[in-house]
């Protein structure tokens, strides 16, 4: 894939959050079936090292407006902007585990699933890392916040555990109003219906 590699300070922030982070200690939940723990995300921190992942410069890839970070499923590769600042900025933290959480799940090698569901598993990482740092959602340039990352926040206080010791799982009830929310957003309606996870080694 032609594309510039990032500053390898970015991908070594990557890689100590994905591994040291104190958010990631509770990425341990369950959510439409899938099962996250922090552990796997130190999997795709060691492949990240070992160059098996690269990470690359977004600002050489159309993104959508607003688009910080992305998994790129498929080519296997993580896009940054160049001015992330993974080890001292909460939102860029937050952004880190949404993204690395499609990797993971990529890692379980589920094949075609739908989008929306896919998507809410994203947000959901994305909204523990807040409740972790006692933020809210994060917001866009007007400070307002989207009705996803809403449903997401919603979801991560009715699973909580305050210890992070213990598998926080979503209710089939809570989980089918999240894909819900997803699945009516016009940015998820325009990309399709669903993604394809073939693993980490394709």
């Amino acid at each position: 894939m032609a594309g510039e590699t990032l500053d390898m300070s970015i991908q070594d922030d990557l890689v100590e959050f994905l591994r040291n982070g104190r958010e990631v200690r509770y990425l341990n939940f369950e959510a439409f079936g899938y099962r996250f723990s922090p552990g796997q995300y130190a999997i795709v921190a060691n492949d990240i090292e070992k160059g098996r992942i690269p990470v690359r410069d977004s600002s050489l890839l159309p993104m959508s407006k607003g688009a910080g970070a992305s998994w790129k499923y498929g080519l296997n590769e993580f896009w940054f902007l160049p001015d992330a600042d993974i080890a001292n900025n909460d939102a860029w933290r937050a952004l880190s585990a949404h993204e690395a959480t499609h990797a993971v799940h990529d890692m379980l090698k589920p094949g075609i699933i739908e989008r929306p569901v896919a998507e809410a598993i994203g947000y959901l990482a994305e909204a523990i890392v807040r409740k972790v740092q006692g933020k809210g959602p994060l917001t866009d340039k007007t400070g307002a916040v989207d009705p996803i990352r809403a449903e997401a926040m919603r979801v991560a206080v009715a699973i909580w555990d305050n210890t992070g010791l213990l598998s926080m799982k979503v209710s089939d009830a809570d989980a089918d109003a999240f894909r819900s929310v997803v699945a009516r957003h016009p940015h998820y309606v325009a990309q399709g219906p669903s993604v394809e996870y073939h693993g980490l080694d394709d």
